[in-house]
């Protein structure tokens, strides 16, 4: 039994702190709260952090390394939506990465959108539907639905495999949450969204969609995007709370080494005009409701001792942590006992099944004459992206991209079908010489290289393939290599040295001219085919919205309409 005498206590009820003591083992047994009295501690005790919506994968690491890097940060519960192994896996992988062992708790949410699209779309290694999802439900781990993407699954009238996975979540496991990604949905839209039984969304917010979802009925998980200083003012409103709860969504592995984890949205919330004991709320009693974890995410009573020493209130610094009532971190020496991985079956090590590639797979031929193509435009302060049109004068078939303001960029099928290369042009890419190829590349993972040469994209792209996965950087007389063994998107080294590898990455993509919030996941999301409006998948340009594929070389006619 451990007794915390005179300390600050965290009242979840009232929102506010208590001077007292208190008792636990791996649950709290006595809470001894003086409420009508002024106290001396040097201690605040709050509940440990809870991330509801989250995917360790975005931190290329493994859920056993995840762990000892979030914890020092005080996040002691997750719950992850694991895609990106079940993109490269399937069930079979995603299993396997949810049995490895972690010292904080991992619950898990079943990946919905796997592929992210169809496969007429994009080519993935993983498949689920409602067979997979009844096999997932077995687990006790699983507590949630994860992320449904595809809005027009849900808006649809025919039966389709978004409302199967929905109505066979529902069957097995009643009453559990269902997540949502729902970007720039409002009005009707919006309530036929959340009428399909997807009730909370993740992506970035404004005051106007703030106050339009909750009062839909919507629940919100808050990321580090969306914590603005209006965002935070709308979210303040006394009425609010338990309507929202923060969350990461992705961290990088530089930025988690380097900032933090949930304990850095909390952080921002706070220096943007949130009371600290609001920010508390939202970061632990509010996403435990959420997620029917019933039995932590307060200090009362029988729930379990997960508990943060903050030894400074205004800098949230954090003193120690103890999990499950047993200290396990300490800022003086760190993690008691860091968690180590276990052997991995080498065929998760292997998993890129392409033969190298050669300029002449990448088929860039055009008539010639002056034409107006079709480009992906790239943003610099979002992820979106636009179509749009260049004009282009083609000699022998072939033009300059690089002098013209354009990249090449592809995304190379990793998964034994030899599938052929569909080529296509970015603007607002590399400005310098150079190629970047990864097989992190979301969420199909296939191998995505941008490049200002057809030469340098092949070695790039070769070098991945040699090293079974990885992120390559190529100038005309320097390589560089981040391996990423596991699936070819998650490394097996240490967090320190893999943020200190994302951040060479990211340095590499500053230099080039590349231009971003977060450059390395800018790149990444350039093949996800669900995030507006132009994207790249194996199979050639792709129009998000309309869910088709599309010809660079034909989009635009000499009226400016579609071909």
């Amino acid at each position: 039994m451990t007794t915390l005498k005179n300390v600050w206590i965290y009242n979840t009820a009232y929102r506010a702190f208590d001077f007292g003591s208190l008792e636990f083992d791996k649950t709290i047994t006595h809470v001894e709260r003086q409420f009508e009295e002024e106290g001396t501690g040097a201690y605040a005790i709050i509940p440990g952090f809870i991330d509801i919506h989250m995917h360790i994968e975005s931190s290329m690491t493994t859920v056993s390394e995840f762990s000892n890097a979030a914890l020092p940060h005080g996040t002691t519960t997750i719950v992850a939506d694991c895609h990106e192994v079940a993109n490269v896996f399937g069930v079979e992988g995603l299993q396997a990465f949810m049995d490895l062992p972690s010292v904080l708790d991992v619950f898990y949410a079943i990946p919905s959108s796997v592929p992210a699209t169809s496969a007429e779309l994009e080519t993935s290694g993983g498949f689920i539907d409602s067979e997979q999802v009844i096999q997932l439900c077995k687990r006790d781990d699983v507590i949630a639905l994860g992320e449904i993407m595809n809005a027009n699954d849900l808006f649809s009238e025919s039966p389709n495999r978004t409302k199967r996975i929905i109505e066979t979540f529902k069957a097995c496991k009643p009453g559990f949450p269902i997540e949502g990604h729902c970007p720039k949905i409002s009005g009707e839209q919006l309530s036929r969204f959340i009428a399909g039984g997807v009730d909370s969304d993740h992506t970035e917010q404004t005051p106007e969609s703030i106050r339009e979802k909750i009062s839909a009925g919507m629940f919100l998980e808050i990321q580090q995007k969306s914590v603005k200083k209006e965002t935070v003012e709308a979210l303040c409103d006394e009425y609010l709370a338990g309507k929202f709860c923060f969350c990461t969504d992705d961290v990088m592995p530089d930025v988690l080494q380097a900032k933090g984890h949930l304990d850095a949205v909390v952080k921002q919330a706070i220096s943007y005009g949130m009371s600290i004991t609001e920010a508390i709320y939202a970061s632990t009693y509010s996403p435990a409701m959420r997620m029917r974890l019933f039995d932590r995410g307060q200090i009362a009573p029988g729930k379990i001792a997960d508990l943060l020493v903050i030894d400074d209130l205004e800098t949230l610094h954090i003193k120690a942590i103890f999990k499950n009532g047993v200290m396990i971190y300490d800022s003086s020496n760190g993690l008691v006992t860091p968690m180590k991985l276990p052997l991995l079956p080498e065929k998760y090590l292997h998993s890129i099944k392409r033969q190298k590639i050669g300029t002449k797979d990448f088929d860039l031929s055009c008539p010639d004459g002056k034409h107006d193509i079709l480009i992906i435009e790239k943003d610099s302060a979002t992820t979106f992206t636009r179509k749009g049109r260049q004009s282009v004068m083609v000699q022998d078939n072939a033009f300059d991209f690089f002098a013209s303001g354009l990249n090449v960029i592809a995304c190379v099928e990793r998964y034994g079908k030899e599938s052929p290369i569909k080529p296509a042009f970015l603007k607002n890419g590399l400005k310098k010489s150079g190629a970047i190829c990864s097989s992190w590349a979301h969420d199909s993972h296939n191998l995505l290289v941008l490049a200002t040469s057809v030469e340098l994209a092949v070695r790039a792209v070769n070098l991945v393939i040699e090293n079974q996965g990885g992120i390559a950087l190529v100038d005309e007389k320097k390589e560089s290599f981040v391996p990423l063994a596991y699936g070819g998107i998650v490394s097996l080294e240490p967090m320190p040295k893999l943020a200190k590898r994302i951040e060479g990455v990211r340095k590499w993509l500053q230099l080039h001219g590349y231009e971003a919030k977060e450059e390395v996941m800018n790149f990444a999301v350039l093949a996800l085919p669900v995030s507006p409006e132009l994207k790249i998948s194996d199979k050639g340009l792709v129009d998000v919205l309309q869910k088709r594929i599309l010809d660079w070389r034909t989009y635009w006619n000499e009226e400016g309409k579609i071909s």
